[in-house]
Order: C-alpha cells, then structure tokens, then sequence
C-alpha cells in the first residue's frame, strides 16, 4: 500500500514537469519562428540568446561569473602551459613522487613518500611539488654536496623568503658573512654565561606568570606555555631590558610566527600565478606585525647606540651584552644602519621563538613518559648547582645527559623531513643527475639520515635518551654528538657555510627552562593521554598539536 501511495503522489510531480518542459519547447518554437525572416545561423541565434540572457542577469551574478571563469582559466593555463613547459624538472628526465594520504594519516605525509624514494632513488636526484614550486631532493648518501654550497651558490635566505614566506623580506638577507651571522655564532654564544642569571631570573618569572602557585595538578596548553616561556627567556638576551619584560613586545613576538604560518597555508594552495596577488594579503597581517614590532624595538636600539657611544668615548667596551650591543660593536665607524639593526634583531628574534619553542614542546612530551630520566636528569642537574641553588654562569655543557636527551629527541622528533633548502644561484652540475637550472630549489632527504640504521643501530626508531651521553664516553669523542654541534649525520640545525648561527644561544635557552622545570615542578599527561602525533605543514615541517595539555604541579622539596 505504501509503494501504491507513493506512486500517486508523484503523478502530480510528473504532470507539472512535462507541462513546464511542454511550455518551454512551444516558446522555443516560437522564437524560432519569429527569427526564420531574417536568415540567421545557429551560432547567430546563441549568441543572439545569450546576449539576452546576460543582460537579464543580475550585476552580481554576473560578477561572480566572471571571477569563476577568470579563475578557471587561470587554473587552466597554470596546470597546462605553465607548470608542465615552463617551470617543470620533468624535461630533464628528474622522477616525480607525490607526499600520500593514508587514511587517517595527515594529509601532508612525507615519510612514505621519502621511504618510497630511499629505495627507488637511492643514487639519483628526484622531485616533489609543493605550493606550486617544484624540490629537489637528493638521496641522504649525497649530503656533503649539498651542505658545502655557500649561500652565492645555493641560498638558504632565498628560499625561506621565497617559498616560505611568499617574496615578502621578514627575515633580511643575513648569510655567513652578515654582520649579523658573525655576532650571533661568536658573540651571542660567547655571553650566554654572563647572561645565565638574568635569564634564569626571567624564566622562573615567566614560569610563575603562567603556571602560578599550582600546589595540586594544573592543565595547562603545552604548546602556547612553552612559546610564552621561550620568548620572555629569549627577550633579555636578544633586545634586553625594558623591552624584555615589555607584554606588547612578547605578545607580537609569540604572534609573529603565528602570522607567517597563516600566511603558508593560504598561499601554499594557490597556483604560481595567483601566488602573489594572494600572498599580498595572506601575508600582510605578519608585515604590519613586523612594522609593529620595529616601531617597538627602535627606542631601545636608540638607547644601546647612545651607550655603545659614550662608553667609546670613555674608551672602555659597553657593559651591556644583548644582541642589540653586540651587533653595534660589530659595525665600523660610519656603517651603522639603524634601520639593518632593527631588522636583524627581528629576524633573530623571529628565528630563534618559534624553533625553540617546538624543539621543547616535543623534550616535554619524551621527558613526562619517562619518570626514571626524569630522576636521572634532575640528579645531575643538583651536581652542578651552586650554593645558592642557581646554575652556573656557564654555557651548560656540564649537563651530559640532558645534552643527549635533548639532541636525541631532536633526532627522533626532527623539526622537518627535508633539510638543506636551498636555491641555486646560477646553473650547476652535481656528481649525480642532470645540470640544474639557476632558481632550482634543492634540499636532502633528512629523515633517512636521523633514520639510518648505520648510524643509530639496528632500531634507529627506538628512543634512547642516553645514546649520545654514551657516545661521548668513547675516547676522542668526549667533545662530540652534543646538541648544539653541527654534522652530516644530524641537521638539526642545518650544516655547512649555512648552518644556524644562533644553535648555542637557543641550547642554552632550553637547558634553563628544562632545568627549571625539572627542580621546581613536577609533570605528567593527563588520564589517557599520549604524546602527540608529529604532522606536517605543507611544506614538510613539523607541526605540533596545539591543543595538547600538560599538568604541571610545584614540588615540594
């Protein structure tokens, strides 16, 4: 009975369809009547229709439609004319692999991908395209090619402007022989011991600002706490004070790179040709951000040039060691730039958060899974106190064991799958593959080389928090394997004429807030919870889950 009701009803439905069709056909008809006078084609009378259709048509409809064709056509010719004859690897013969989806995997999921071209690609360079930009990547067994080219041969800053941060300058054009690379390997790493206290001060302060008191368990966000704590402890070495303490100051600066990745995820999905119309606006929200934060930084540069200035004419060296006077004692007499200075503040400042800041997110999350490291960190960390229960004014590298702790998460949890990214500067040939083009983008195969079976055992998976603190124990290798040390078998950092010259500071950084929380609280995850799972930005970087908590609860010593 319910099929027979059912039936019935769509009767009506059908009839008043076959009417409508039967009233459109006769209207056709008879325009098709009317027009046989004047003799037209077929093509005539479609135009001829359209035009009165379109003129019909509401203004924004038809402003809709043309942005979709416009956009359409756009489309087209990108994927059809431009990728595949002006911009595309495929005409030297280079292989393409594509990152996969599985499942419930991240959508942008490098490790089969580089798994997949270990063993297809083992001595041949091949390509992926991401954001519209077509990657070289060359097998983890050819690092020591790629990791010797200086920046007139392959630019680090090039890409990171380019792909990064879609043409827009926001972090200057600093190589190895920059004013601002010198300061920061030499000088900066030089003034990390004078510089421990106050920073020791400022990172418990930063600490008590977030956790509290918390004399029972408090859940907190891991991953906004430990970018707060970062900045602030940062901040009295970089720009010094008032400014370190300033909130404007540590709000931008935590904001900053918050912008920039924004900025990354909405360019990244745009064709080449749209890329910089879209980039204009993605971007613009970090731009302002970055004209904020000058406008923030230029009284105190102002105030460093007049100190650096009356302690020469007194003839002594300024008393002062944040980077801001480190660099003015860098520049030559009449080379000062103020408008440079600010610059590389920022773009020191904006480098070194945001890496820390990730980097200890994921110590955190190794550390609170193993109480007995815990103890054995927090042991060794009592051997070197000093009396009145502050750490000495050193560099920190009596701290062996969280030395290996800290760079073996580094290894297992690597801030990127690739490493090395580069842009070539003009045409070159490598030992292996065809003669690249000047613009080319390069990069290694990373994971493989913090995977490898040669170099980290049978297990390389396999988290083992003492590795390098054992390593260390074999004679000749008491000054090797530490975390802030550069080398092919481990690119934290980068390697070559373009590694990071900031490594020793932002080491430094996180062994004082490391050691702070190992003696004044005590961690664990919450009821169920596990450490996160390491996805990836588009652009193959590791992206933390933001929503991650910790519980944080003060000892009681």
């Amino acid at each position: 009975m319910a099929f027979n009701s059912t039936a019935t009803m769509s009767i009506p439905i059908i009839s008043g369809l076959t009417s409508h069709y039967e009233n459109l056909l006769e209207q056709f008809q008879i325009i098709q009547e009317a027009l046989v006078p004047l003799n037209l084609t077929k093509w005539q009378i479609a135009r001829l229709l359209a035009a009165q259709a379109w003129r019909e048509t509401p203004p924004l409809l038809r402003t809709s439609l043309l942005v979709a064709l416009a956009g359409s056509l756009i489309l087209a010719i990108d994927a059809y004319i431009v990728q595949p004859y002006f911009f595309s690897l495929r005409r030297l013969g280079v292989p393409e692999l594509k990152p996969t989806n599985h499942g419930q995997r991240h959508a942008f999921d490098y490790k089969p991908m580089l798994d997949e071209a270990a063993k297809k690609y083992p001595d041949r360079p091949w390509f992926f395209t991401y954001s519209g930009f077509e990657l070289v990547v060359f097998p983890s067994a050819y690092v020591d090619e790629v990791r010797r080219l200086g920046a007139r041969t392959a630019s680090l800053v090039d890409f990171l402007t380019t792909v990064q941060f879609g043409g827009w300058k926001l972090i200057g054009t600093d190589d190895s022989s920059s004013t601002l690379h010198k300061t920061a390997s030499t000088d900066l790493a030089r003034s990390v011991g004078p510089l421990g206290p106050a920073r020791q001060q400022v990172a418990r302060e930063a600490l008590q600002a977030v956790v509290g008191d918390a004399p029972q368990w408090k859940t907190v966000n891991l991953f906004w706490t430990v970018l707060e704590v970062v900045a602030a402890t940062g901040a009295i070495g970089l720009v010094g004070e008032p400014l370190s303490r300033d909130p404007r100051w540590l709000r931008a600066v935590r904001t900053l790179p918050i912008f920039v990745g924004i900025g990354v995820y909405i360019s990244c999905f745009m064709p080449r040709l749209l890329r910089p119309f879209v980039a204009t606006l993605s971007y613009t929200p970090a731009w302002l951000l970055h004209k904020y934060l000058a406008h923030l930084l230029r009284p105190s540069v102002e105030r460093a040039i007049k100190e650096t200035s009356e302690s020469t004419k007194e003839g002594g060296a300024p008393k002062k060691t944040t980077l801001i006077h480190l660099l003015l004692a860098r520049y030559k007499p009449g080379g000062l730039d103020t408008t440079q200075l600010i610059r590389d503040v920022i773009t020191a400042t904006f480098e070194s958060t945001p890496t820390t800041a990730v980097s200890l997110y994921w110590m955190l999350t190794e550390l609170v899974l193993r109480p007995d490291l815990v103890s054995e960190l927090r042991a060794e960390l009592q051997s070197i106190l000093l009396p009145d229960g502050s750490l000495p004014p050193t560099q920190l590298t009596e701290l062996t064991k969280m030395d290996s702790f800290m760079r073996e998460s580094a290894r297992v949890n690597t801030f990127h799958y690739l490493g090395l990214n580069r842009i070539l500067q003009h045409d070159f040939q490598f030992s292996i593959g065809p003669r690249l083009p000047k613009g080319t983008i390069i990069c290694v195969d990373q994971d493989n080389i913090h995977n490898s079976p040669e170099l980290y055992g049978p297990k390389p998976e396999e988290f083992d928090a003492l590795r390098f603190y054992r390593k260390r124990q074999e004679p000749g290798q008491e000054t090797r394997h530490q975390y802030a040390s550069n080398g092919p078998e481990l690119l934290v950092w980068g390697d070559g004429p373009q590694v990071c010259p900031g490594r020793v500071f932002a080491t430094n950084t996180m062994k004082i807030l490391l050691a702070e929380l190992l003696l004044n609280y005590d961690l664990q995850m919450p009821a169920g919870a596990y450490k996160p799972e390491r996805s990836s930005f588009p652009n193959g970087s590791s992206q933390p889950d933001m929503a991650t908590q910790l519980m944080v609860r003060r000892r009681v010593k």
